[in-house]
């Protein structure tokens, strides 16, 4: 029998009718502002793992790839990393050599990627880099691929239309049960690299914490969709043929010459210009860097395993080096990189997690996040890089602004998204946003870097850092992971991460409003807003025209005629009375 569609389920993924028009628009009844419940008590009510944990917010790329060394580095007992990229460059090759050795030496590791974050096998692990993840599965470590592709034909026949779409979206890392990251950055360079080493980086936001509870709260995240069984969680097999292809040496290196570059002398300002303005003189550092790593790869192979490195895997690492060599603002950074100059906090923490659509469905991430909004009672900073809201989140933003919560939303526009088809709900839906919620504002980027954080702040007290973005995938089909921090200080730390963003002119980001009238109405012409400042003022009349057929297919038809998209869907506004 077809699997039930979750297309008429509500926010938190159970079955309920769906919600009808909002009255505040549509004249049926008055929409009064709701007594909300302290924001403490919406804290306590949340049923989910976590406990007391020492947080650290890490806002900038190299800080987070540092945190992550570190831990890595330092375990003795086990690993548990899941991530929805993972890719094959310097940063990605480093993490799983590190894990590779850490295996080797005795600690328990095991490693998750999805399916579709790379379907056609070119950049991560799972197809043509699956010998790398087989070497780590030869040395008794664990490796799985989330959600294969024969599985996802399997759940179209049968009509789950949402498992189709599903992914593991998640990003865990969690060493010896008692230190874990969680946050949006995946394993790469495109989320790990300083802008100044890798252009158009993108802009993403962690949190490091350190508690055995919130570390238990991301190990069952990982468990659950281990535990849903091979059509979901499909485990890499070690070399059916034994280990013809040997990749322990690459993978070694790649993790020494990661430690190397990290560790080796910072240099300064002079040089790395000179070095910038002349690439040719990285090629002697290159050099030295792979002679230093292959001598501590060797070295640090079992007995059983010592081997003189092949051809293959000089070029291999030459070929890495030449990369790595580039990411100048990375070299010696593990050494003004203390744990204690980024700012250690005391908190009380709770791990929300959600499974994906592709096994059995489990939700606390959206009811949480509706009962903190239903509890704001002065500000909501929102940092997302989708913003595509649901009729039920939209709701809870339009009753807090009834109440007087003030509402900002930081997000991309279509010059710095990687995302078309969410960008074309988002423009079709901002001004609507901005006439229901008359407390809110919106600032878009319009620089090369893209936002990536998942995170928000409510009343300065407690805030949320996640993999959750706010569109259909994220609240529908993926399986997703965060944190809530109960902490004014952790909060004042990302507040000023925003602030920080807001104000680098290399994001250079600008306001989208609406007009209103002398009481704060929204004007209104054809049932729409009209626009005061918006995307027609900033973008390219070729973007322009792009996006209005982009908007028209996925902002109109799709949206209304695609029963997948029903939770997308929105009242039309009627004019102020």
């Amino acid at each position: 029998m077809p699997a039930k569609s979750n297309a008429a389920k509500g926010i938190d993924g159970l079955d309920a009718p769906r919600s009808s028009a909002l009255a505040k628009l549509t004249g049926e009844v008055p929409c009064a502002p709701q007594t909300a419940p302290p924001l403490s008590v919406a804290f306590d009510r949340i049923q989910a793992p976590g406990g007391p944990a020492q947080a650290r917010v890490l806002s900038k790329n190299l800080d987070a790839w540092n945190a992550r060394w570190e831990m890595v580095s330092s375990a003795k007992e086990s690993i548990d990393a899941n991530y929805f990229i993972f890719e094959r460059d310097p940063f990605g090759y480093a993490f799983l050599g590190a894990m590779l050795k850490k295996q080797m030496a005795g600690v328990d590791v095991r490693v998750m990627t999805d399916a579709m974050a790379d379907p056609t096998g070119e950049k991560g692990f799972k197809s043509r880099g699956s010998d790398y993840l087989e070497e780590l599965v030869n040395q008794g470590g664990k490796a799985y691929v989330y959600h294969p592709v024969l599985s996802r034909g399997r759940d179209a026949l049968f009509g789950n239309e949402y498992s189709t779409l599903a992914s593991n979206h998640d990003k865990i890392l969690v060493v010896d049960g008692q230190r874990s990251i969680t946050g949006g950055r995946n394993i790469s360079q495109d989320y790990l690299a300083d802008p100044a080493d890798h252009k158009g980086a993108w802009r993403d936001m962690d949190v490091a914490l350190e508690g055995a509870e919130t570390a238990a709260g991301l190990k069952q995240a990982f468990d659950v969709e281990v535990n849903q069984g091979a059509h979901v969680a499909d485990p890499v097999t070690p070399d059916f043929m034994g280990n013809w292809d040997k990749k322990d040496i690459q993978l070694l290196g790649a993790a020494e010459l990661m430690d190397l570059w990290l560790h080796d002398p910072v240099l300064s300002d002079a040089k790395k210009a000179e070095l910038r303005a002349n690439p040719e003189a990285l090629k002697p550092f290159a050099a030295d860097l792979v002679e230093r790593a292959l001598k501590r790869a060797t070295d640090g192979l079992p007995a059983n395993l010592k081997r003189e490195p092949s051809d293959s895997d000089r070029e291999f690492l030459n070929g890495l080096a030449a990369d790595l060599v580039k990411h100048l603002e990375a070299r010696g950074s593990a050494q003004t990189f203390p744990t204690g100059r980024l700012p250690e906090r005391s908190t009380q923490t709770k791990i929300l997690d959600q499974t994906s659509a592709a096994g059995t469905r489990m939700n606390n991430i959206a009811p949480a996040l509706k009962s903190l909004v239903d509890s704001a009672k002065k500000q909501i900073v929102i940092e997302n890089p989708y913003v595509v809201l649901t009729e039920d989140m939209l709701k809870s933003l339009e009753s807090a602004s009834a109440r007087g919560v003030k509402i900002e939303i930081i997000t991309n526009s279509p010059l710095s998204t990687d995302s078309k088809e969410t960008q074309a709900f988002f423009l079709e839906d901002w001004p609507s946003i901005l006439a229901r919620c008359p407390t809110a504002k919106i600032l878009v980027a319009t620089g090369e870097r893209k936002v990536h954080a998942k995170s928000a702040v409510i009343d300065g007290e407690e805030s949320f850092v996640s993999t959750y973005n706010l569109d259909l995938l994220s609240g529908y089909v993926n399986s997703e992971v965060g944190a809530i921090v109960k902490s004014k200080e952790v909060a004042t730390d990302l507040l000023a991460a925003f602030a920080a963003d807001k104000a680098d002119p290399t994001n250079g980001f600008i306001e989208y409003k609406i007009q209103r009238d002398a009481n704060g109405k929204p004007a209104l012409k054809d049932g729409k807003p009209v626009v005061e400042f918006g995307p027609e003022d900033h973008l390219s009349p070729e973007m322009i025209a792009e996006y209005a057929k982009r908007r028209d297919f996925w902002g109109n038809k799709v949206r209304e005629n695609v029963a997948l998209f029903e939770p997308l869907r929105h009242p039309p506004l009627v004019s102020p009375k």
